[in-house]
């Protein structure tokens, strides 16, 4: 078994070789018959492209999904679900586990865990916006403590190499990133964030935590240190960097979804509400915890409205006047598990926003622009709040033009990181996300630490004068490239996704090979 770091859960040592028989758990979290289906296509690639060198077990939120992927992969081990795990209350008494959650797990904070939950916890500071339900600390400790014993239950039932599992925007899979870590099981989780495409291609990413970090990407980096980018290489990076700037989110959401990307402030579901209400009002809340509030939930969509139009006034206007001395911060879209994950602890976004000014370098503005599709989620008057501030301003025009008016730019965990590499703009990060690891980025660990590096980047000149900073961001744009994997994340790449994680398994924990590196550039370039 891989020998993972407690803080991190990086791999520290090589998993073995495929010639060694793996056995993995896959997780089908609460996405229903959609993420049922992914599950059992992508089971049933694993085992026939590991030529049986691979044995696929599957844990699910409900005893439905678990029949569903029984019946579509009869060869899949499917474990008993957490539905029925809980109703059979095969574990010991809560309270007692709830201590031993305190003590054996002593580098998880379970109650960020817990925040990172939309469903029941208001962690983004939206009052209301949500319709989120309340419930009682007992239920809380309860449902997450249940979880970890599921979790236990089948880790330690025999070795698993593995388990792979979707992104932590759910409460589910993110305790599972908690107890395979502690279990010393290697994480490998399928992550649809790289949807700004390389040739008009869709990918993903193979991560190793619940911060999307890619062991791949952070490997390959470190190798390109050493051997530096062909000239190759450097052509393809900056056609991706053109990729990057001119991308636009409504555009190429549209395209990726077939979506429109700004959503009304009322359910934009409203032809399916009669259904959607009638499958709610079924729901066990101590399995299906994300069971809804309905008139929590009616209130909202009005309360939305009702914001939106307050508060179109206040966000500034689409021309850009930005002042001359500044620096830009994107409000990210609440709630999404970029910020409930990537930066628990800075999601209430207008105390963030607070922080930062109060950071600023005497004579800078903070230029704050509010995402597209959060316009109606808070209420008015924290923006009126933030405008308060004599050092904020709002501005509504593109978020790249106001970027490449600005300074710096200062983000939880948003995609405005990758847009201002591209623009050779420095980048401070307060989360965790898949590039801070990139030595050209400025990650502070704390609120005295961001204002110091606010000054070294606008009044020391210190990223200006660092001449390898371009050298270092091809560097981070070639290794995003190179894990990215160019396939949809759906049923119909099983094959693609089966063959990535194969792949992820034999190589884990070392820096990849010259045939590894071209093998993927053959791919990336089809």
């Amino acid at each position: 078994m891989a020998c993972v770091a407690p803080a991190t859960g990086r791999v520290r040592e090589n998993s073995g070789s495929m010639s060694d028989s793996k056995r993995v758990l896959f997780l089908c979290a609460q996405g229903g018959q959609q993420d049922a289906e992914l599950v059992a296509s992508v089971g049933r690639a694993l085992q026939n492209a590991a030529g049986g060198k691979i044995a696929v077990s599957v844990a699910s939120l409900r005893n439905r999904d678990a029949n569903s992927i029984r019946e579509q992969a009869p060869t899949l081990d499917v474990r008993r679900s957490f539905e029925e795990f809980r109703r059979e209350k095969s574990y010991q008494d809560i309270d007692s586990q709830v201590m031993r959650l305190a003590r054996d797990y002593g580098d998880v904070n379970w109650w960020a865990v817990a925040a990172s939950e939309r469903s029941f916890i208001d962690a983004s500071f939206l009052v209301g916006g949500l319709g989120q339900r309340s419930e009682s600390r007992e239920y809380v400790e309860a449902l997450i403590a249940s979880m970890v014993c599921y979790f236990e239950a089948i880790l330690s039932s025999e070795k698993f190499s593995a388990v792979l599992c979707p992104e932590a925007d759910s409460l589910i899979s993110h305790v599972l990133y908690q107890v395979a870590r502690r279990l010393r099981v290697r994480i490998v989780a399928l992550s649809p964030n790289a949807w700004i495409r390389e040739d008009g291609r869709p990918g993903f990413f193979l991560c190793c935590d619940e911060f999307l970090h890619s062991d791949r990407m952070e490997a390959f980096y470190k190798e390109l240190g050493q051997s530096g980018l062909s000239k190759d290489e450097q052509t393809r990076v900056r056609r991706f960097k053109r990729v990057v700037v001119d991308f636009d989110v409504q555009r190429d959401y549209r395209i990726a979804t077939n979506n429109s990307f700004v959503v009304p402030a009322i359910s934009p579901n409203l032809k399916a509400l009669p259904q959607y209400l009638w499958e709610n009002a079924s729901r066990d809340k101590d399995v299906e915890y994300y069971k809804i509030d309905v008139f929590a939930k009616a209130k909202a969509n009005i309360l939305r409205a009702w914001r939106r139009w307050r508060s179109k006034n206040l966000l500034g206007t689409g021309t850009i006047n930005v002042p001359r001395r500044s620096v830009f911060y994107a409000m990210q879209y609440q709630p999404e598990q970029s910020s409930l994950v990537g930066g628990i602890f800075f999601a209430n976004q207008i105390a963030t926003i607070e922080n930062i000014a109060k950071a600023l370098p005497f004579g800078y503005t903070l230029v704050v622009k509010e995402h597209p599709r959060g316009r109606g989620a808070r209420p008015a008057w924290q923006y009126r709040h933030l405008a308060h501030f004599p050092n904020v301003q709002f501005c509504d025009a593109g978020a790249k033009d106001i970027l490449k008016q600005c300074e710096a730019t200062v983000t939880i965990s948003g995609t405005i990181g990758l847009e201002a590499l591209a623009l050779d703009k420095p980048v401070v990060v307060l989360g965790n996300v898949y590039y801070d690891f990139a030595d050209i980025v400025y990650k502070p660990k704390s609120w005295s630490e961001v204002a110091q590096v606010l000054r070294r980047i606008l009044i020391d000149r210190e990223y200006e004068q660092n001449a390898s900073r371009q050298d270092l961001i091809d560097r981070f744009f070639l290794s995003y490239l190179v894990a990215r994997v160019p396939a949809l994340l759906s049923k119909d790449s099983a094959a693609e996704i089966a063959g990535a994680i194969i792949a992820e398994l034999d190589v884990a924990g070392r820096a990849l090979r010259p045939e590894d590196k071209k093998t993927n550039d053959r791919v990336e370039n089809g």
